[in-house]
C-alpha cells in the first residue's frame, strides 16, 4: 500500500490532498515580509527579539514561527491579529526595543585570530582581557562572563558530549541542545544556579564560538534575548546568511542634549541626521556626501591615559578635524592624530608625543549620589587658560530616556569641558565629560523651567573597554583615601589636555 501512495505522489494525484493547508491570514502576512528588502525582514526579527517574541535566529524567508511571534505580538498589544506589521505596530516595537538595545549596548567585535566579528553587550560594562584563546570580558561585579574563542584541532561532536557530560555530572541542568553538522548550541543553569549559554561553529580544523554566563535575579536584562542577538550574529558570521549591524542609539545630541566641546570661531550649527524613516538598519542611514564639509575650529578637554603619549577624549571634538593641536598647561603645543573612534558611544583616542606628568587611573562602577570632580578647558577665550575645575555629585546613573551608556551629574560644564575626566573624590576616573541638557529647548518645552547642572558623561565601564579594545594598557584606581579638593584639582591638571580642532 505504501508503494502505491509513493507512486501516486509522484505522479501528482495526492499532492493537493497531501499539502499542509495555511492557516487564514498566512499567505497575506508572507507576501507584507517578503515586499521588504532582506535588511529589514532581518531587522525586523532583531527588535522582536529585543521585545522577547521571536527567540531565534533571523531568517529572510516567512515561516509559522515567524507568524506565530507576530501574532502574538499583536495580540498581547491590542492589534489586528493577521500577521503584518504595519507602520504604527513597527513604530511600538523599535520604542521598546530601543531601551533594551541601548542597555546592551552592542557593538560588533571580530575574534582577534580568526577575524570573525561577533556582537558583545558593551553596555553592560563588559571589560575585555585577552589569552591566548581569544576574548574574555567581565563586569565590574562579575555578574555576566562572555568568552569568544577559538580552539585548533578540536572535534565538535566530541566537545559538545563533553561540555554536557560536565554540567549535568556537577548538578546542572540542560533547558535546550541542539547538535548539527556543522553548530552546537546549549542552553544550561549550573549547580550552583548559573544560567549559561554555549554556541560554537566548525572552522577549519577546529571550533569557533562564545559562552555566557550570568547571575539570575537581573530580569531587567532579558538575557534570553540578549543571547538569542548574539547567538544570531555569530550565525551570520560563520554561515554568511544576511545580518545588520548592531542598532545603538546615537549619543546624547538631540534638542534635549548638546555635546560640550567649544567652538573657538562663530558657531555654525552643524546638520541635523534625519530621523529613520523605517526599521532600524544599514539602510536607514544617511549615506555620506561625498565632500563633508568641515565642522571649523573648536576646542575641547582630553586626558592621559598611558605613559606612551595617547589620550582620551570625546569623538565629537575630533570629528572633521584638519588638524589637532594638543597642548598641556604651561606646555609647547604638539600635533596629535586620531588612532581610533567609537561615533556609537562618542570616544576617541588620539597619540602625541607628549609624555604624561600623569596617567588616569580607572574606577570601574560608581554609586548614585557619590561626589564626583570635573575638569576642563570650557569658554577658552573668555575663562582661564588654565582649566576649570568643579564639584557636584552622581545625580542618576543613566542618561537620557534611561540612556545606560551615561552617568548625569550636577558638576557644572560648559563648552570646552567636552572630553574631559570625570574623578571620583579619591583620583579615579569614573567617566567622561560629554555634554549637558539643552537649558534654551527644555525652558521653552516647559514654559519657562531652566534645569540646574544637568550634564552627562560617558561612564568608566565603556572607556574601559575602548582602552581595552585598541590595546592600551588600562590603569585600575587603587587609591581608596579621599583626597582635598584641591589635591584633587592639581592631580586632574596633571593628567588633562587642551585639544584645539581646526
Amino acid at each position: 500500500m505504501r508503494w502505491l501512495v509513493a507512486v501516486l505522489a509522484l505522479l501528482g494525484f495526492l499532492s493537493a490532498a497531501s499539502a499542509q493547508p495555511r492557516r487564514p491570514g498566512y499567505l497575506e502576512a508572507e507576501g507584507a515580509f517578503s515586499s521588504l528588502s532582506v535588511q529589514d525582514r532581518i531587522a525586523l526579527q532583531v527588535v522582536l527579539t529585543a521585545n522577547g517574541y521571536w527567540p531565534a535566529v533571523p531568517n529572510v524567508n516567512f515561516n509559522n514561527r515567524l507568524f506565530d511571534a507576530i501574532l502574538t505580538f499583536q495580540s498581547v498589544n491590542g492589534y489586528l491579529t493577521n500577521g503584518i506589521i504595519d507602520k504604527q505596530q513597527l513604530d511600538k516595537l523599535v520604542d521598546v526595543a530601543a531601551p533594551i538595545l541601548a542597555t546592551y549596548g552592542f557593538r560588533a567585535i571580530p575574534h582577534p585570530t580568526r577575524a570573525h566579528p561577533i556582537w558583545v553587550p558593551i553596555g553592560l560594562g563588559l571589560v575585555a582581557k585577552r589569552d591566548a584563546d581569544g576574548l574574555n570580558w567581565t563586569n565590574a561585579q562579575r555578574s555576566i562572563v562572555m568568552s569568544y574563542s577559538y580552539f585548533p584541532n578540536t572535534d565538535l561532536n566530541n566537545t559538545y558530549q563533553r561540555t554536557l557530560s560536565t554540567i549535568l555530572s556537577g548538578g546542572g541542568q540542560v533547558h535546550y541542545r541542539v547538535l548539527r553538522q556543522d553548530f552546537y548550541v546549549i542552553s544550561v543553569t549550573t549547580g550552583n544556579g548559573i544560567d549559561g549559554y554555549y554556541r560554537f561553529h566548525r572552522d577549519g580544523d577546529g571550533i569557533l564560538g562564545f559562552f555566557i554566563f550570568w547571575n539570575k535575579g537581573q530580569d531587567y536584562l532579558h538575557s534570553e534575548r540578549m543571547t538569542t542577538l548574539i547567538s544570531a550574529s555569530l550565525w551570520s558570521t560563520m554561515t554568511g546568511a544576511p545580518f545588520i549591524d548592531p542598532i545603538s542609539p546615537s549619543p546624547p545630541r538631540s534638542n534635549e542634549a548638546v555635546a560640550v566641546a567649544r567652538p573657538t570661531e562663530p558657531i555654525v550649527p552643524p546638520p541635523q541626521a534625519p530621523e529613520p524613516a523605517s526599521i532600524p538598519g544599514p539602510q536607514s542611514i544617511p549615506a555620506p556626501k561625498e565632500e563633508p564639509k568641515a565642522k571649523g575650529p573648536s576646542s575641547g578637554t582630553g586626558f592621559f591615559v598611558s605613559q606612551e603619549g595617547h589620550i582620551l577624549t570625546n569623538a565629537h571634538v575630533v570629528e572633521a578635524c584638519s588638524t589637532i593641536e594638543v597642548k598641556v598647561d604651561g606646555g609647547d603645543i604638539v600635533q596629535g592624530r586620531v588612532l581610533a573612534q567609537d561615533k556609537a558611544n562618542d570616544l576617541a583616542l588620539l597619540r602625541t608625543s607628549l609624555k604624561p606628568a600623569k596617567v588616569a587611573a580607572f574606577r570601574i562602577g560608581v554609586r548614585l549620589g557619590e561626589g564626583v570632580a570635573a575638569f576642563g578647558y570650557p569658554l577658552n577665550t573668555l575663562l582661564s587658560s588654565s582649566g576649570n575645575f568643579t564639584l557636584g555629585n552622581v545625580t542618576a546613573l543613566s542618561g537620557l530616556r534611561d540612556d545606560s551608556r551615561y552617568l548625569q551629574v550636577s558638576a557644572p560644564v560648559q563648552p570646552g569641558n567636552s572630553g574631559g575626566p570625570l574623578l571620583d573624590q579619591n583620583g579615579n576616573v569614573v567617566g567622561v565629560v560629554s555634554a549637558k541638557l539643552n537649558a534654551l529647548n527644555v525652558m521653552v518645552a516647559t514654559n519657562g523651567d531652566i534645569p540646574q547642572n544637568v550634564n552627562f558623561a560617558i561612564k568608566g565601564t565603556l572607556a574601559a573597554s575602548f582602552l581595552e579594545s585598541n590595546r592600551v594598557p588600562l590603569e585600575q584606581g587603587t587609591t581608596a583615601q579621599a583626597v582635598a579638593s584641591a589635591d584633587l584639582a592639581d592631580q586632574a591638571k596633571l593628567m588633562s589636555v587642551f585639544i584645539k580642532c581646526e
